[in-house]
């Protein structure tokens, strides 16, 4: 076999790169699902050398190279990755099939740190699976402004006495879809499984305007019955307490209300 002539090498590496994570698919995001579909990703903060480039659950990040052309066969030294200056990014990403709650980040980039950045489907893109799940509108009490972007957190405590979370985020709208995908099914002489449910919203965000879910601040939820409840002041708290059953859909409301109403801690 004839030896090759390498005349020269070329030494490029990743700056870095966002892992974009269904977060209806765990509890946390060391064990979420990528998303398995292409993003659009706008960056509004970046060095003026960026270079992005788009994959499926994956965006990764490429700076101008320092290290120049080698001549010949690069030693390990040379391909080493060289110490990177962390830079700001931040931007705003979505899905342009609207399958998922479009999204504000910002971070500091460099040295392929990596950042898993978590979206929650859309209420038009769950599907619910056989264990059920729950459907609602949030709007702020006294308002009636819907509370964008709110991020909801459902904690089910099982039969043996584990702990489950699952989250979900309302749309622009204040609607939202929450698959318990992984809810088991019930042992047997058990009706239900208690539950508590949390939300985290802001008064400022505008559904036009995606938001970091990292700026949604802790806020209270007003107790659920049914919405021909007789009117009566509600009882705000957070989290508030429900019970789950797997493989039902079910809608829940404040009581007297036709959505379940929001205020600020």
């Amino acid at each position: 076999m004839k030896a090759v002539n390498v005349l020269e090498t070329n030494v490029l590496h990743a700056s870095d790169v966002i892992y974009w994570l269904d977060g209806s698919t765990a509890e946390t995001p060391a064990n979420m699902l990528r998303i398995n579909m292409p993003l659009d990703v706008q960056l509004t903060t970046k060095p003026g050398d960026l270079k992005m480039v788009n994959g499926v659950g994956k965006t990764a990040f490429l700076r101008r190279p320092v290290t120049p052309i080698i001549d010949g066969v690069a030693t390990p030294a040379q391909k080493a990755r060289p110490v990177e200056t962390p830079f700001a990014v931040a931007g705003t990403v979505s899905d342009p099939n609207g399958r998922f709650i479009p999204r504000a980040f910002s971070f500091t980039a460099g040295n392929a740190a990596g950042h898993p950045l978590v979206l929650y489907p859309s209420p038009a893109g769950v599907r619910f699976s056989p264990a059920g799940g729950l459907i609602g509108s949030l709007r702020f009490n006294g308002t009636g402004n819907a509370a964008a972007w709110a991020l909801l957190t459902l904690t089910v405590t099982t039969a043996l006495g584990a702990t489950l979370i699952f989250r979900g985020q309302a749309d622009g709208r204040g609607d939202f879809m929450l698959p318990l995908n992984r809810l088991p099914p019930l042992p047997e002489g058990i009706d239900d499984y208690a539950a508590t449910l949390a939300v985290s919203a802001l008064t400022s965000a505008h559904a036009n305007t995606p938001i970091d879910p990292a700026a949604l601040l802790a806020a209270e939820l007003g107790a659920l019955g049914a919405e021909d409840d007789p009117p009566a002041d509600l009882i705000f708290s957070n989290p508030i307490g429900l019970n789950v059953v797997p493989g039902e859909i079910r809608v829940i409301r404040s009581a007297s209300r036709d959505h379940i109403a929001v205020q600020p801690s």
